[in-house]
Parts: C-alpha cells; structure tokens; sequence
C-alpha cells in the first residue's frame, strides 16, 4: 500500500484516508478546475507512527484521561507526547520517491507547504466541517519547507502540532482516543503569488477578498484586504471597497545556488510604498474567478463554495495564472447535505440551480485581528480615542479601550477598564506585559482597529486568539458572555513538592496592588521589580526629571520609600532585585515635564549609559535603598538594566558603594543581560563586582535578530525559540556558572513559551522569574524538568531540536 497519492487519483473511497481539505482539491482538479499541484500523505502514515509510540499503561491514546485531569496532566502528556513523536524520526516507509510530480510546469519552486487534511471517526459527513473548523483560526498552521528532500523528514515536526496543549482539548471534544484522529498531510508547493484572496459564493452573491502577494497576510491579519462584491450575472457591475496592506510577502527567486537558497528564508517580506490597495483585479479576472467559483459549487453539490486562490505569473505577463489552493462547500443547515463521496460532473450549458436563503450568519458587523497579549474574553462598551488624552474623564466600568497605542503613563491611569485593543505593540510591548500582570485582555497589534471600530460598539474581545468582534445590536442584546476561567491554584495535595526544587521561581512586579493576589508559599523573592511602573503611581503625573529639575530629589526619594516598603515587609527575608530606572522617552509623553522623544528611543539615552551623563536621578535611587537598608532590610538587591559596556557597570559599582549599599548583608549587584554585549564581556563583568546577571530575553531577542518587539507587522518574525536566542541563552547560562556568577532569567520567554522551562533548567539556570499569573504552570514545569519529565536530553542544551 502506499502511503503517497497524487490529488487527481483520488476518488470518493479516499475521503477517510486524505481528509476533507485534500479530497475537495482532488475532486475539483478531476473535474478540470485550476487546481495547485498537490499530493497527500494519506493518514495511514500517521496512524503508523501512532502504533510505533509509547503510551501510558492503561491509558494508551485514550484523550479524556489527558484532558479532564486538570493543566498540568494536559501539558506534562502534551510535552511527553510531542516528544516521544519526535523521537520517531522520518518515517521508514516514505521517502522522497513521488513528490517529483509536485513540480509545476510553468516555474520552479522555492518552498514547499505541508498542511494538515483531517477527517475524525464516528462522526458523519456532514458533521466533519463544523468539526474541525477550528483549523480556520489556525489550530495546525502550516508548515514550510525549503528542500523537497527533506519532506519525509519534516512530518514528525509537522504532527507534532497536533500533540500540543491547545489541540488536544479540540480531538478529545470529537474523538475518544488520538487514533480516531486521521491526519493526512497535503504538500504543495509555494507558488510565486502575484495577489492571493478568497472568494465566498451562496445566494448568488460572490464577495472576492484581495492582497498583494502571498496570502500570509491576510491569514496573520496585517492586512485589510480589497473587497470585490459581484451580483449573480452582473460582473461588470462588481463594487469594490479599497483595503490597506503595508507589508507584501513574497517567494525569493530560485537560484542556481542550491547552498544559498537553502540558506536564505524562502519568504521576503517587501514595504509598500502605498498602503492603499485599489481593485487588484482587472474585468476579466474577476470573470474568470466568479465562473470558476460556480462551477466549483455545482461540482460540490451544496449551496454555496468557498475558495481561496492566487494568480501567478505566466509565460504572458499580461495573463496571470489562476490557482486554486483550498476549497469547501458552504452548505445551508436547513437543508440535508449531500454526502461529500457523491459526485456531480457539471453538464455543458446547465444553469445553477435555485439556491434557499441562507441563514443570517453575521453575528458580527466588524472583525478585527491583532496578537493575542493577555489571555482572557471579555464582552464591553468601545471607548475610542486617537490620542489617550482623548479618552473621557470617567471611563464606563468594564470598558474596553481602544487606542492607537498604549504607555505605562496611561495604562495606570486606567483602572475601571476591563479590555485593551492597541493598533501597534508586540506581544512583549510593555502595554501587553501590564495586561498580562494585572490580568486583563488584551489585543495588540490590531490594524486600523480605531478606524475599523466605533466608539459605543459592544466589542467581544479574545485576548487568546487576538480577535475583536463588533456585535451587531441584536448579538449584543441576546450575547452571554462564558464565565471568566478560574485561575489554576497552586497544588496543595503534595506539601512540600516545590520547596525542593533546585531551580528557584520568582516573580516579576510593577505595582504593589499586586501583592493582595501573589502567593507566596512557593515564591522564593521578587526577580525583576520594574522600578518605572512602580514609580509611576507616587509621580502625580509628573515626569521624574520634572521633579529633579525642581529640585524636589529629597520628596522624590521619599515617594519612592513608601512605595518599595510595602512590597519588603511582605516578602520577609526573601530577596528584592529592584531594576533602577530604564526610561526610554516616548513611553512618558503623557507626564509634565517629559523631555522630548528622541529618533530611536530604543537605541537612545536610556539605562546606566544615562547615569554618566546625568547621574541625579540613579542617586535618588540609591538613597532610597541605603534608606531601606537602614531601616533594616537585608533583602535589598539591584539589577542594573540595559548595559552596554563594563566602563559603565564600573562606574555604577562606585556610585553604588559610595552609597554605602555594599556594606549590607544579603546585597548583591546585578545587570540585565539583554544587550548583545554582554555575550562576550561576563568574565569582564565578574572582574568588576557584578555578582549576578538577569536575561532579559525581550530586548535580547530583538536586538539580535534586529527586530523591533514592538512592531505588529513583525511578530511573526520575533521568536524567542529560534535557535540563535536559545544558543545566546545557553551561553549566558553555562558562562554565568563558570564565572562564579548567579544567572536569572525575567523576560518574557519562559511565559510565552513554557516549553523553554526545561531548557533553562537543563543548562543550570538559578532562578525563572515570571507573572504571578504564570507561577502554577512555571513551578510545574520546573519540577517535572528537574525529575526527568521535561527535558529533552539528558544533560544535554536541547539545541537540537
């Protein structure tokens, strides 16, 4: 039997063994229709693999012993599942024998694209759709690939997706165990899109969404496509509504360089001049598109089709070629579906039957996608503003507030609010990692979304998947929000289990309201106190220097005793790594007093390179710490952020000991270790004083892949798992212990990617600082890591995964 079948092969006994997704393809390719090259590795390959894998004695693949028994079973069998998988290797019957018939006449490809076709037994066909259509929010993304060679090797990466925390929860709400699952595997190539869209057909009305280039983004959501309404039989009379796309993506050209090309990322992504996106399509592409479509719903057999498609070029520039890349059938639930095995060829010159009305479908009038910053799902009220001194003086309790932009000198100024929409930041922009610690949700990064969203709308927001809806009246009226998840307590059943852990957990703060909600039973200390956050509340609205300017150093220095104090008499005698201040200029532009924003703020006059040119404001710092100090707190310590060079670290260790807080017991000066720098320069560091390092993997991880972390348009691009920041990682670590140093890590990684727990562990890490909300999952983690259930190679960096 072979497991590699060709989309014109298929027929309707294949439906089980290729999936929805691939059958639709083949079935429409037989027919005539422009399909994609393809093929699919047919779900007995997956199956295999299953057979081949250790389960738990008792449980096997059973789903609902994983999914009932509460996060941690989830993800400690998720960790376990995906890793046994990987184990696996290429799959022995399957190799790279066949995937030449993928190879397009017209071009030569670059990248290949696995994506996944499912089908899920006991259920029938009709069901399957509604099933599996969280595959559309991007439950198994897909997965490209540069070397056709590779293919059979890339499938353990690929089906381990299925395996993770979030899917497994989706199989086990319509499969009782993992094997009733069947994953095939559909391989196209990446063709050279000149423009991508969809196009969606019931009623007789066709409505064509248009980008420039490859469709990634549309489906990331950084783009509002061109949209194309076309009534039945009245093509020249298509209406189009402008769309806006700033960033084009795009195949790179083959060469003849295969060491280059395999090197080079397959993707580029290209600026546009004009954001605006007028009518992409010409008549006679709309023509053709519209033709095709109907023909695709005839062949199907339902009431209306859904395409999504691309034109590329073609031995004649001005006739682009048109392909289809994904199609399925919109069928009306009133009626009985025909069984998806049943064909229908399209007879010459019939005409397309009467179509029912269909069902009112948009509970939604507007759509508005971002990243996913905080977690959470809030329904409220839209209050929109351009500018955050536009917001009302009294904001409606549970609001949600949608701004252009969002600093830490608003975000405090905000406390009935119950949800944040920002058109710019990553998901590490410093309004995300507030969301996070105060537990409100939040999308960022959402395109247009003051234009697209009106003041008053009753918004439902998903800080998960980083949606926004606007409810129409009547959703809004009749809408019943889920109730909000119960945070996860901390285990009480085992008394005792974290207190032994070798690897301490912390946590990071920015207020002191955040005390009334921390446990700190498994907490050992305070990792990363983030001392402008913590300010903010005690400056009246006034910019720091603004009160340094007037000479008010000494009241300063009191407001910031009042604030720090609270937090030491609740930690006792465990440490408080305080971070002196870090003031990048544009994030205080709403304080009096502010000075003006610099080019790049981010490669600005910022951390202790800022104390050498004006040292009053570290000096306010530091005799608040000698003050605490003397009123008899021991657990003091400082963490000096963003350093570039020793020089500056010597000279902040001499302001420090003139200070006098080197003489206290239980002191100990730290510095982030977020510039590149600093990679090469710890034995340099520990020579000078400096007793301990804390990885700020946010600005290490952006400066270097030379990304902004604040840039939506770039998220998909900042990864803190990709193989350069965990090597930087690594290093830091492993260099940290052979210089006698202590090593921290209280960025944002461990908490994006709790996968990466075990890693810092396994190379040595002190000590993990997180949210409080994150503590449950990062102890677990942490735990299972240091007694053999969460690394990846013993004694080894996990390096090469």
């Amino acid at each position: 039997m072979t497991w590699l079948r060709q989309l014109h092969t298929l027929d309707s006994a294949d439906l089980r063994a290729v999936g929805q997704k691939a059958y639709y393809l083949g079935w429409l390719k037989q027919q005539g229709l422009p399909v994609a090259q393809g093929c699919v590795i047919t779900a007995a390959a997956w199956h295999h693999t299953l057979g081949q894998m250790a389960w738990p004695e008792g449980v096997g693949d059973r789903l609902a012993p994983v999914c009932q028994g509460g996060f941690k079973t989830l993800q400690q069998s998720s960790r376990q599942w995906q890793q046994n998988l990987l184990d696996r290797g290429a799959i022995a019957p399957l190799s790279s024998h066949g995937f030449e018939d993928l190879v397009p006449n017209d071009f030569v490809p670059v990248a290949w694209m696995l994506r996944a076709s499912l089908w899920v037994e006991g259920l029938d066909s009709a069901s399957q759709g509604q099933a599996l259509g969280s595959l559309g929010a991007g439950l198994l993304p897909a997965q490209i690939e540069g070397d056709l060679a590779t293919l059979p090797g890339a499938l353990s990466q690929f089906w381990s997706q299925a395996l993770t925390a979030r899917c497994l929860p989706v199989w086990e709400q319509h499969c009782q165990r993992l094997g009733d699952l069947s994953l095939a595997t559909l391989i196209m190539p990446l063709y050279p899109a000149l423009v991508s869209g969809t196009l969606m057909l019931s009623q007789g009305q066709t409505t064509v969404a248009v980008v420039m280039g490859l469709g990634i983004a549309l489906t990331q959501g950084e783009a509002i496509p061109a949209r194309c309404s076309i009534a039945q039989g009245k093509v020249a009379e298509a209406t189009w509504q402008s769309g806006v796309q700033e960033r084009v993506y795009q195949l790179r050209p083959a060469t003849k360089n295969h060491t280059q090309s395999a090197i080079a990322p397959p993707i580029q992504v290209l600026e546009r001049d004009r954001p605006e996106l007028v009518a992409p399509l010409g008549l006679d592409q709309i023509t053709q598109l519209v033709r095709i479509a109907e023909r695709a719903q005839l062949i199907l057999g339902q009431t209306g089709v859904r395409l999504e498609w691309l034109l590329h070029p073609s031995a004649d520039p001005k006739q682009p070629t048109l392909v289809i890349t994904e199609a399925a059938p919109w069928h009306d639930p009133t009626e009985a579906a025909p069984a998806p095995g049943r064909r229908r060829s399209l007879p010459a010159g019939e005409s397309p039957p009467p179509r029912p009305q269909p069902p009112l479908l948009p509970l939604a009038s507007t759509v508005v996608r971002g990243i996913g910053a905080a977690a959470g799902r809030i329904q409220g009220v839209a209050v929109v503003a351009q500018r955050p001194q536009d917001l009302p003086q009294s904001l409606p309790p549970g609001c949600i507030v949608v701004l252009p932009d969002l600093q830490p000198d608003v975000f405090f100024q905000l406390p009935s609010v119950g949800g944040i929409v920002t058109e710019r930041g990553g998901a590490t922009c410093h309004a995300a990692i507030l969301a996070r610690e105060v537990g409100i949700p939040a999308v960022v990064g959402a395109p247009h979304a003051t234009q697209l969203i009106d003041n008053g709308m009753v918004l439902w927001l998903d800080g998960d998947r980083g949606v926004v809806y606007g409810l129409t009246d009547e959703a809004a009226a009749s809408f019943r929000p889920p109730a909000a998840p119960v945070p996860e307590p901390l285990p009480t059943d085992q008394p005792g289990r974290y207190q032994r852990l070798q690897t301490k957990v912390m946590v990071n703060l920015s207020q002191r309201q955040g005390l009334a909600n921390l446990t700190l039973d498994h907490v050992a200390g305070i990792g990363l106190l983030r001392s402008e956050w913590l300010l903010l509340e005690a400056l009246e609205g006034r910019h720091p220097w603004d009160w340094v300017n007037r000479s008010q150093e000494a009241e300063l220095q009191s407001r910031l005793v009042q604030q720090l104090e609270p937090i030491l008499q609740a930690l006792g005698p465990r440490p408080l790594r305080y971070r002196s201040l870090d003031l990048r200029s544009h994030e205080w532009q709403a304080l009096q007093g502010s000075p003006p924003v610099e080019p790049n703020p981010m490669l600005g006059l910022r951390g202790t390179l800022s104390y050498d040119i004006d040292d009053r404001l570290f000096q306010v710092e530091l005799g608040a710490l000698a003050t605490l100090q003397r009123a008899g707190y021991s657990n003091l310590q400082l963490i000096l952020p963003f350093v570039r060079s020793v020089e500056e670290a010597i000279a902040c260790r001499q302001r420090v000991e003139r200070a006098g807080l080197t003489d206290a017991t239980g002191f100990a000066l730290w510095i982030m270790a977020e510039v590149p720098s600093v990679l090469f320069l710890l034995p340099a560091y520990a020579q000078a004083g400096i007793q301990g390092i804390a990885i700020g993997s946010n600005d290490l991880t952006q400066l270097l892949l030379a990304i902004d972390r604040d840039q939506p348009t770039m998220a998909s691009a900042y990864d803190e798992r990709h193989p350069v920041v965990r090597l930087a990682m690594a290093h830091l670590v492993q260099e940290a212990r052979r210089c006698g140093l202590l090593c921290s890590i209280c960025g944002q990684a461990p908490v994006r990617h709790p996968e990466l727990i075990a890693d810092l562990v396994g190379w040595g890490i002190n000590s993990i600082s997180v949210e409080a909300a994150a503590l449950p999952f990062t102890l677990e983690a942490i735990w299972q890591a240091e007694n053999g259930g969460g690394s990846e190679e013993e004694g080894g960096s996990g390096l090469g995964r």
